[in-house]
């Protein structure tokens, strides 16, 4: 759970934001009838099939499968511009996890695009190499290419866009002579995933002689530890002088370590980066507990594929599946987003294990209100470390859905009617990993991009 920009990731402080709505307030009427969902606030019409903007459109929109289709298409026939082919290929690339290819396909582009004639494209092409180099450990790379964009792009862009792209700058410039990180898994192995008190579930990480509880958080952006964590392990800490902000929009100055070496079962990583946050950021006064150390991307996708239990983690090198038509997995920076099919759509949703709850967001509000016909309006608390936030919206007390060929249905789900400012807005919701629990668990392989309900699944 990390934290990176409002509209990007999950933050240390955001990350529990969802599981705690259940912990901070009990859900109640609300006291006037309000609209079923409210209007999106940036409006973006829809593209004919054949027009210029479609693949654009569809990128904007989240439509990842729709866009890889587009591509196929689009490469089938004769006259597709080769640049746009190209642009399409290395965006589609990053978010299937193939950072190599992508830069590949990516990199000869970016002396062709003008930062004003093409400016929508140069803003993509730059931000997802450094998502490219980020995840590759290329972080000076990563600098570079957000510091280009920042000279070309911030004058003409929202205030709120610049801050986060200049806090994100910031950070990469922190890390740019951190080396790179490495994973060596040994051998197979399964350790205890043990439940805490906010009903999130614990590893054991071992770092030197330290050995301590680590939430286990698939929706962390970055592995986050305190600052009393920080000092017990002696690491040098590098303040970045960017902020982050969580799910109540409280921000956080930024400061990043890195680890020489941590230990997971028979997985060892060197060189893993870590957000170091104030204890108080991460302290949850409600229930008086302190959270001290998350660990989540890039150490659980360098592991491969994990099979979580209800009180197990299992990690197999060997496993797996090869790449297919049946990945529903992607990646949106550092955020896993698994495919859905609800009705007769198939829809993209964020997805965190460190959530108690799944929350529908507005945009699944708008696509399915009439699911929603004849409930009275509710709203519910979200919140956590740095404080909390009340959200109006619909409790819909049963949701059959089909996820990688497994069917499933969600009991009680809260259903946003308005636009959050959530990490997850840019999704038909946030899919928690307590709704696979029913289901023996999951298994989220970052190789083959594939989520499969049950511990087992292959």
């Amino acid at each position: 759970m990390v934290m990176m920009r409002r509209r990007r990731a999950a933050s240390a402080v955001g990350a529990v934001a969802a599981l705690l709505g259940a912990l901070l307030g009990a859900r109640r009427p609300s006291a006037r009838p309000a609209p079923i969902c409210d209007p999106p606030s940036v409006s973006r019409p829809e593209p004919a099939l054949d027009a210029p903007a479609r693949p654009d459109w569809l990128l904007a929109e989240h439509r990842y499968i729709a866009l890889a289709r587009w591509l196929a298409a689009a490469s089938a026939r004769a006259g597709a511009p080769a640049p746009t082919l190209d642009y399409v290929r290395g965006v589609i690339a990053n978010k299937e996890n193939e950072n190599a290819q992508s830069i590949r396909d990516l990199e000869p582009l970016v002396p062709r695009l003008d930062p004003v004639a093409d400016s929508a494209r140069f803003r993509v092409v730059l931000k997802t190499l450094a998502d490219d180099y980020m995840k590759t450990y290329r972080y000076g790379d990563a600098a570079n290419a957000l510091e280009r964009l920042y000279r070309a792009s911030a004058a003409t862009m929202a205030p709120a866009d610049r801050t986060d792209l200049r806090s994100e700058l910031l950070l990469r410039r922190a890390l740019r002579d951190a080396p790179r990180q490495r994973t060596v898994v040994s051998s197979p192995f399964a350790i205890p995933l043990t439940p805490n008190a906010i009903g999130l579930r614990d590893v054991t990480v071992h770092v030197g002689r330290d050995s301590s509880k680590w939430i286990f958080d698939t929706g962390a952006n970055l592995s986050t530890i305190t600052e009393t964590v920080a000092r017990r392990l002696r690491l040098h800490v590098i303040t970045s002088g960017s902020t982050t902000s969580g799910i109540t929009g409280v921000a956080v100055p930024s400061r990043v370590a890195v680890i020489p070496e941590l230990r997971i079962g028979a997985a060892r990583v060197e060189n893993a980066v870590v957000l170091v946050m104030p204890d108080s950021m991460l302290d949850i006064p409600q229930i008086k507990f302190q959270i001290t150390a998350i660990l989540g991307y890039p150490v659980l996708e360098a592991l491969g594929r994990l099979a979580i239990g209800t009180d197990s983690l299992r990690v197999d090198p060997a496993a797996g599946e090869a790449p297919s038509d049946s990945s529903n997995l992607f990646l949106d920076d550092l955020s896993p987003v698994v495919s859905a099919t609800v009705g007769d759509s198939t829809r993209l949703f964020h997805f965190d294990s460190g959530a108690d709850a799944t929350l529908l967001t507005v945009r699944f509000c708008r696509a399915y209100s009439t699911l929603l016909s004849g409930l009275d309006p509710t709203h519910t608390h979200i919140g956590g470390a740095g404080g909390d936030k009340t959200y109006a919206g619909y409790e819909l007390a049963r949701l059959p859905l089909a996820i990688g060929g497994h069917q499933a249905v969600l009991d009680s789900v809260f259903v946003m009617r308005e636009e959050a400012k959530t990490p997850f807005d840019a999704y038909y919701g946030n899919l928690s990993g307590t709704m696979a629990a029913r289901y023996g668990g999951y298994t989220i392989d970052f190789r083959a991009m594939t989520f499969r309900l049950g511990a087992g699944a292959r």
